[in-house]
């Protein structure tokens, strides 16, 4: 890892928070812990995080997904440079095309694995860091002050993530296998983004 990124942990659960505070601590992160909507929202006055790493399920609706979306939500329109790893333990092909929808990075369905927590994490770590080079590199940022009122910067991020996946999918000859191993998603995840971005398949010469 190039830099050390400081994470916010968002669960209601103690020790799933232990747990995953020690898998990211052991790999260079700093770990700040939040355990509500209130207490995440509060956290980001002392600091912008890059990362969140964010449950769905958390009281007063813990066996829904309302808590979550709601911070998943308030995160894409007040810190929408901000990259969301969402866990959940709700019905996992329902949850992952809502929170997908709503812009998350990730998706990982409980109970995790710390070895797939911290692949996600590192995955977002290079998004996040190739996404400030291009902000800087062509300007995103004159692009950001210039944002309608309303719109935030969500474009922005959309545009390096599209950027991402068209180089990749160029390097692979639109081989969503591979492009899914080099960007360590599920497959089922880069035929999302394909769709969500337009991306048709080129002809190449031979086919």
């Amino acid at each position: 890892m190039s830099e050390s990124l400081k994470v916010l942990l968002v669960d209601d659960d103690p020790a799933l928070r232990g747990m995953v505070a020690f898998a990211l601590e052991s790999e260079g992160y700093e770990v700040d812990e939040a355990e509500s909507q209130t207490t995440a929202k509060a956290a980001f006055e002392n600091f912008e995080y890059p990362i969140v790493v964010l449950d769905m399920g958390m009281p007063p609706h813990e066996h829904t997904t309302k808590e979550g979306v709601d911070v998943l939500n308030w995160i894409g329109i007040y810190h929408p440079m901000t990259l969301v790893i969402v866990l959940t333990g709700q019905d996992a092909q329902a949850t992952s095309y809502v929170v997908l929808k709503e812009g998350a990075f990730d998706f990982l369905e409980k109970p995790i694995s710390e070895s797939a927590l911290v692949l996600a994490v590192k995955r977002a770590t290079l998004f996040y860091q190739q996404n400030q080079k291009l902000r800087t590199d062509e300007g995103i940022q004159k692009m950001q002050i210039n944002a309608p009122i309303g719109e935030g910067v969500k474009p922005v991020r959309n545009q390096a993530e599209e950027k991402m996946l068209r180089q990749i999918l160029a390097d692979t000859n639109f081989n969503v296998h591979e492009s899914a191993r080099r960007l360590g998603l599920k497959r089922e995840n880069v035929y999302y983004l394909i769709k969500k971005y337009n991306i048709e398949r080129p002809e190449y010469e031979g086919q």
